[in-house]
């Protein structure tokens, strides 16, 4: 066969993957000149569409196509993430959508709006899909099954309750340590004075078991720094976890004006994109 023959056999082939991808982008182009988001998120993935929208099983994959736009994925994403986000806040008002800076597909997920608020995941704006963080799921719904008052640190705090209780016994006895110094140095130095550095033996044990306590009480006297710092940092800590806990309990309420319990609402964030076309579809 020669070479005119190979190619007069392979041209049709060719021709065809070609003709397929300019339909492809000019499918596309008209999705996004006509404003068809739907039609938009078919064309980047006709799998997932078809099978979870369309409910077609083992649907084929168009990824051989959609490549052809990978270098316009941030374009795309900036596109569509404004309907996105409009969707998005009307369904959970009381989450906060924030961009990542310098990736236009993506957007970090707040529960609430308030000072110190916690992610809560990740928005994928092409695949309109939300990953979670598993760890914070995992808190609030062992949270929402404690009894009215409990928290999830309760061991943790009452412990470091028990040693801010013994720190703060340490400290407070130091005017009491002061006072007692202060007497022993008093004796010694009346000690020495009557005696004129001349003792008998009774004396010299006095004056030792007195130097003994002053060296004891100045040992423990030194310990106060450390003793402090020690303190505010248990203090810091007890503070941290209680923060926690109210954001937690901050967290629950926002879910639970909206939801009727967390398994409806990580349900909801699980069908984002399957709710978000059939809004889509509805509106059109």
């Amino acid at each position: 066969m020669t070479n005119r023959d190979t190619q007069t056999v392979l041209q049709p082939v060719l021709i065809n993957r070609l003709d397929s991808k300019i339909q492809y982008l000019n499918q596309l182009e008209l999705a996004i000149n006509n404003n068809q988001v739907s039609k938009v998120y078919e064309l980047l993935d006709s799998q997932k569409f078809n099978e979870q929208i369309r409910q077609r099983e083992h649907a084929d994959s168009n990824a051989h196509l959609s490549v052809l736009v990978s270098d316009l994925q941030n374009d795309i994403a900036s596109f569509l993430a404004p309907e996105l986000i409009d969707y998005l806040t009307s369904q959970f008002d009381f989450l906060t959508f924030n961009p990542v800076q310098d990736e236009p597909t993506l957007y970090d997920v707040y529960i609430g709006d308030w000072w110190n608020h916690r992610q809560l995941g990740v928005l994928d704006i092409l695949s309109a899909s939300l990953t979670l963080d598993n760890h914070l799921i995992s808190e609030l719904t062992a949270t929402a099954k404690l009894p009215d008052g409990g928290t999830l640190d309760d061991i943790k705090i009452q412990e470091i309750n028990k040693i801010i209780d013994g720190l703060e016994g340490f400290l407070s006895d130091n005017t009491k340590r002061s006072l007692e110094l202060r007497v022993i140095e008093d004796q010694l130095a009346e000690l020495i004075s009557n005696k004129a550095g001349l003792f008998g033996r009774g004396d010299k044990l006095t004056k030792q078991s007195l130097e003994k306590k002053r060296e004891l009480l100045l040992a423990t006297q030194k310990r106060v720094p450390e003793v402090q710092n020690k303190l505010d940092e248990q203090q810091k800590e007890l503070l941290k976890l209680e923060k926690i806990d109210v954001l937690r309990q901050l967290e629950l309420q926002a879910i639970f004006t909206t939801f009727t319990d967390l398994t409806s609402f990580i349900a909801a964030l699980d069908q984002i994109y399957v709710s978000y076309i059939h809004a889509l579809q509805q509106k059109n």
